[in-house]
């Protein structure tokens, strides 16, 4: 469990849970969220300063395809979250903070004009920044 962040949040799915779909990430996909929220989520929360909402996590591959999420996405191995500060204004602001700090992220996402920020980590650390 990390500081700010616990699994089972990473795991909550509002669809998964309305449609049955079991939600449960595996071995590796949970080694991996525990990765995600040490190396940073836990420092994105800190470098904010306040708690940051996680809107979509792990996904299972049947809960991805049923969102349209990406085939090869970050979510199903447990590598990426969607996160929020409740705004746009303090999304934007939060995303230009992670992109100057160190944290070694592997993407860094602005979703939708900074509605959400997706972010994962892998042992690629590309620090790979996109606008979508």
């Amino acid at each position: 469990m990390g500081k700010y962040f616990t699994i089972n949040e990473l795991c909550h799915s509002a669809t998964a849970k309305a449609r049955n779909i079991p939600n449960v990430a595996g071995e590796t996909e949970t080694a991996n969220l525990h990765l995600l929220i040490d190396k940073v989520l836990d420092p994105v929360r800190e470098i904010h300063g306040s708690p940051i909402l996680v809107n979509s996590g792990f996904r299972c591959r049947q809960l991805n395809t049923l969102i349209k999420g990406a085939k090869n996405s970050q979510h199903i191995t447990g590598e990426a979250a969607d996160i929020t500060t409740g705004s746009q204004e303090e999304n934007k602001a939060l995303f230009d903070k992670i992109r100057e700090s160190n944290i070694p992220f592997d993407q860094l996402i602005d979703e939708s004009d900074y509605s959400w920020i997706h972010i994962s980590y892998s042992n690629r650390h590309r620090r790979q920044i996109l606008h979508l």
